[in-house]
This record gives structure tokens, C-alpha cells and sequence, in this order.
């Protein structure tokens, strides 16, 4: 049976030990800062905003999931962040300094499998550091231990054909990790993958965060997902794209996957779609087709 939304139970409800945790991490040193982010594009019928005003902070070890409808700017804002795109209004701070261009302080997952697929494993795991300039065995000896973090150790020799679409997600992160960013940016990463799959890799991700000394800003269009990795929710509205809301999830860590079913869950979960959907709330979406079947012949 789905379950419902209990109406004693309020999003912004937390317990103390959550209150306890964000109280901590806003302690922590600010690694990334937007400030009045604005984008525009030029098109043949005139400028479209697609971000604008978007104002919010990412703190030290933290992990924020960005949602919103489609056509809010979550994907351009995120390339924005790792220098891919540029602003057109605002600014991006990372440690207090500019972003201008790629760099290796910012590690970037993408949802389609972005590895070069003539390099094995660890070839495409030790790529960033040899572009840095770095060489020797060191550098193969590094690209085995992040192997080894994300649980790939024995395919180290294989090549991206050879592996499954989560283990190409895995090794997508390690190479990102690689350069040892200060924030790592992933753009829908688990999007493509079954729903078996992807909820392993959730629960890989958040291990990987665990042990790490990273920071994570990760774009969905799911709403449990974001609910089930995040600290807190930064959701965005449509044309243009705004900071609607920012979500402190008031779900204990660590997670468990059965914790979807709790109730400070489903009341997170609930909030998001009402800011997401607010015209649809207690409303059925119908299509206009006419009816096709023989009059009596009902399904329900």
C-alpha cells in the first residue's frame, strides 16, 4: 500500500539530533558561493533568462542535491560551476576565489558514460594527473587506490565496453576524484541506469562521501533520490530559473534505504513536489483522447 502523507508531520520538523548536524555543518567553511548568478542565451526570437538572481552557499563536506521542473536551468547552472558555460551576470566562488574555466579544484560526473573507451580502467583513472604534469609510479599507484575505493580493483585492466553501466559510473567518479577536487559536480549521473543500479550506486556514493574529504552538489529530476542523499535541497523554479526554496532534509543519517517509507521522509518528499508542481496538487492530469472501446467494456 503507498503510503500517505501524515498530516501531523511537518518537513521543517527536526529532531535534535538533526538539528544537531546542520548546527555543525553550518559551522564549516564555505566551499562554494554563487552570488547572483544570471544566464541568458541569444535566440532568434529574442533572449531567453534561463538562471537569474540565484543566490545560495555550499559548506565544507556537505552534500546538496539541485531539483526543480524541467527547463528550471539545473544543468546549465551546474556547468556554469565547473567553468563549461559562462555566467551572464553574478559570480561563482570557490575557497573565495573566481571560477573562470575548467580546473582540476572541481571534479564534473556526467549522466552519459564520458570515459575514453581506448583506455582501460586505470589509463582513464590516472588521465587528470598526467595532465596536471604528474608521472612515475606514483600515479599508477594513486589511480589503484581510488580503483579500489569505488570496489573495481579486479577490472583495473578492462576496458569501458567490458563493464556494466554502474561500473562505468564508478569509474567515471574515481576518475574524477583523481585530481583530488575541492567539489565534485555531478550532472545527473545515475539518471541512465536501471532502478536496481541506481539505487546501489546511491548507497556506493554515499560511502565514497563518507570516507572522503568532499564536498558534492548533485543535479536530479528525482525526487527520492534527493531525499535520500542530500543534507539539503536546493530547488529551483522554471523560466526563469530562481531559488525557490532551500530544504534542510530532516532525515537522520546515516541512510537506509527503507527510510523511505518514514514519515519525515515522505513529508520532504511531499514538499518538494508541492514547489515542483504546485497547479497539479489534488488534480489528475487527462489526455483528450475520445473514447475508443465498446460501450460497458470498463477496466475500472
Amino acid at each position: 500500500m503507498k503510503p500517505s502523507l501524515p498530516d501531523a508531520i511537518d518537513y521543517r520538523e527536526q529532531s535534535p539530533e538533526v538539528q544537531e548536524r546542520f548546527s555543525r555543518l553550518k559551522e564549516r567553511p564555505v566551499v562554494l558561493s554563487v552570488e547572483g548568478l544570471g544566464k541568458t542565451f541569444p535566440t532568434p526570437g529574442g533572449e531567453v533568462t534561463a538562471l537569474k538572481g540565484v543566490d545560495f552557499e555550499v559548506f565544507r563536506r556537505e552534500f546538496m542535491c539541485v531539483i526543480g521542473p524541467s527547463g528550471c536551468g539545473k544543468s546549465t547552472l551546474i556547468r556554469i560551476l565547473a567553468g563549461l558555460e559562462t555566467e551572464s551576470g553574478g559570480q561563482v566562488l570557490l575557497d573565495g576565489n573566481p571560477v573562470a574555466g575548467p580546473g582540476p579544484d572541481r571534479g564534473m560526473v556526467f549522466q552519459s558514460y564520458t570515459l575514453f573507451p581506448w583506455l582501460t580502467v586505470k589509463q582513464n583513472v590516472m588521465f587528470g594527473p598526467k595532465m596536471e604534469g604528474k608521472s612515475g609510479s606514483s600515479v599508477e599507484g594513486e589511480a589503484r587506490q581510488w580503483i579500489d575505493l569505488v570496489g573495481l580493483s579486479q577490472f583495473e585492466n578492462s576496458y569501458p565496453h567490458q563493464l556494466s553501466g554502474g561500473m562505468k559510473q564508478r569509474v567515471a567518479i574515481a576518475r574524477a576524484l583523481a585530481n583530488r577536487p575541492r567539489i565534485l559536480l555531478m550532472d545527473e549521473p545515475f539518471g541512465a541506469l536501471d532502478a536496481q543500479t541506481r539505487a546501489q550506486m546511491q548507497s556506493y556514493l554515499l560511502q565514497i562521501w563518507r570516507n572522503l574529504d568532499i564536498t558534492i552538489l548533485f543535479i536530479t529530476h528525482d525526487l527520492d533520490e534527493a531525499v535520500f542523499l542530500a543534507d539539503r535541497i536546493l530547488v529551483l523554479k522554471a523560466n526563469p530559473g530562481e531559488v525557490d526554496e532551500i530544504i534542510e532534509v530532516p532525515v537522520p543519517r546515516p541512510r537506509r534505504l527503507d527510510q523511505s517509507i518514514e514519515p519525515e521522509f515522505i513529508a520532504t518528499k511531499h514538499r518538494i513536489n508541492q514547489l515542483i508542481h504546485p497547479e497539479s496538487e489534488g488534480k489528475e492530469d487527462t489526455l483528450p483522447f475520445a473514447r475508443m472501446t465498446v460501450e460497458g467494456d470498463d477496466v475500472e
